[in-house]
């Protein structure tokens, strides 16, 4: 079966190299032994590249330069890269497996540091072929209980035609994995790759005050336009959009240009007006603390909308006051890490149970006040006083928590990156529920006087979701991250 593979293999690659002198271009097939890790066959370009075998290679002197454009190269071949653009990555490409068949490394430039390795268990489960992954839906298919308990790789080879690589396991000789070039160089988990993302990643920006939009400007349909919004929100955390028409329902009308509204126990639009019998405190004319809302949520709402559809010149007080919560536990861990480390630690209890009302609610969800990823980032605040149950842990534990707690709350006060601003009729505020606290100064009414804002939610992923799409499309492909919704990226 081999000895037949390879010869096609073989003829394959020998009429490719015809069609290439014909068209006075040479690439490079480069097939492997999982045994031996040498080069079975190789077809050179023309000998301004000189390339050793792996383990006693010679290379070129590879500038930054050049390095930089292999880069460009591969990223261009995650969309599909123009053929000029494939033939000088293929020329500098070479591939070898290593760990007797456990590993595979990619070289894809011959500079020490393009070297990428990949796990043959990693490369088996993520196989493109039509058996493994559903071509319409890009679903996979793949039972791993259908796998060989263990994965190693006799053959790989890079195929001109598919700009994949290929790769035959011992216990599957029937089976061709295959994974595009592209896929591989933008999914690499190596340190390098690790570190570039974090890089490439958006830091978080402020400003004075809101960026702003107006309503008639969005309603254009213009999906840059919507996209630089949308990215403000990300970037800034909030946005504020202007001249919004003050018929009650329209803060939905805003919210669904970016997702559908969410639906909570407060309904999919709400009312923020002073009553005699609130069911929320926002619902009165008090002064509200920083919070998040529906902490009590496994999925808090991830983009917050308040419309001002009424707010009389005579009411004394009522200003809204942002917070971006992020660099103040980041000031926390600076200035206090023991105190950092027990609100990363030690879990609060958030709860919403109120029976006295037309929809009764008993909710309760037990996290910590700060969520870190593997690399210590943080990715998520968790915070909303007003709805804080009793502490339950352990008793050694109780002391230090109120301690930390303490700190970050003046730490809070203490911040200089405070947003304030009165509403006016018109005015419609979006902010990143899971990145900016909000609070709001009380408020005196005055007889016949109204301080009357709608408001509504949007899923933080659907928010995700749109600005990565409208990036993709209209953009520059870069993510929206440090959204707050616990992603580990």
């Amino acid at each position: 079966m081999f000895i037949l593979s390879d010869t096609m293999a073989l003829i394959a690659a020998v009429r490719r190299t015809c069609y290439a002198a014909l068209e006075g271009r040479l690439p490079r097939l480069t097939r492997l032994d999982g045994n031996n890790s040498t080069r079975a066959l190789s077809i050179l370009a023309p000998a301004a590249s000189t390339v050793g075998h792996v383990g006693g290679r010679k290379r070129t002197c590879s500038s930054s330069k050049r390095w930089q454009q292999t880069r460009g190269f591969l990223c261009s071949a995650t969309h599909g890269s123009k053929l000029e653009a494939w033939e000088v990555l293929r020329e500098r490409l070479q591939v070898s497996v290593q760990a007797g068949g456990r590993q595979v490394q990619v070289q894809w430039d011959d500079s020490l540091e393009s070297n990428t390795r990949y796990s043959s268990t990693w490369l088996r489960y993520h196989c493109h072929c039509l058996q493994c992954k559903q071509a319409h839906s890009g679903q996979r298919l793949l039972n791993p209980l259908s796998l060989p308990a263990t994965q190693e790789v006799s053959k790989a080879w890079v195929d001109d035609e598919d700009r994949a690589l290929h790769l035959v396991f011992t216990g599957e000789p029937e089976h061709v994995t295959v994974l595009p070039l592209g896929w591989l160089w933008e999914n690499s988990y190596s340190e390098e790759h690790r570190r570039q993302r974090a890089e490439k990643r958006r830091p978080l920006v402020h400003q004075n005050g809101f960026p702003e939009i107006s309503y008639e400007k969005l309603l254009s349909g213009n999906k840059s336009v919507l996209l630089r919004w949308m990215q403000d929100i990300s970037d800034y955390g909030v946005s504020l959009v202007t001249d919004v028409p003050t018929e009650l329902g329209n803060v939905a009308k805003v919210g669904e240009l970016i997702a559908p509204v969410q639906q909570s126990i407060y309904g999919n639009v709400f009312d923020v007006v002073s009553t005699e019998k609130p069911i929320n405190a926002a619902y009165s004319n008090v002064g509200l603390d920083f919070h998040m809302d529906l902490m009590y949520y496994e999925s808090p709402p991830g983009l917050q909308l308040l419309h001002c559809v009424r707010f009389d010149p005579e009411v004394q007080g009522g200003e809204s006051v942002l917070l971006d919560v992020f660099p103040v536990v980041e000031h926390l861990r600076v200035h206090h890490p023991e105190d950092f480390n027990t609100l990363v630690r030690v879990p609060v209890t958030f709860q919403k149970i109120h029976f006295d009302r037309e929809y009764p609610v008993c909710m309760r969800y037990q996290r910590p006040h700060i969520v870190l990823n593997p690399d210590k980032e943080v990715i998520a605040v968790n915070w909303s006083p007003q709805f804080e149950g009793p502490l339950s842990v352990p008793e050694a534990d109780v002391e230090p928590y109120y301690q930390a707690y303490r700190r970050l709350v003046q730490a809070m006060q203490d911040s200089p990156l405070k947003k304030e601003r009165r509403l006016v009729a018109g005015d419609c505020v979006i902010f990143n529920n899971r990145r900016m606290l909000h609070s709001r100064r009380a408020f005196t009414l005055a007889p016949g006087t109204v301080r009357h804002l709608q408001g509504c939610y949007i899923n933080i992923d659907e928010f995700k979701n749109r600005v990565q799409v409208l990036s993709t499309l209209v953009g520059d492909g870069s993510e929206a991250r440090r959204v707050g919704n616990h992603d580990f990226f």
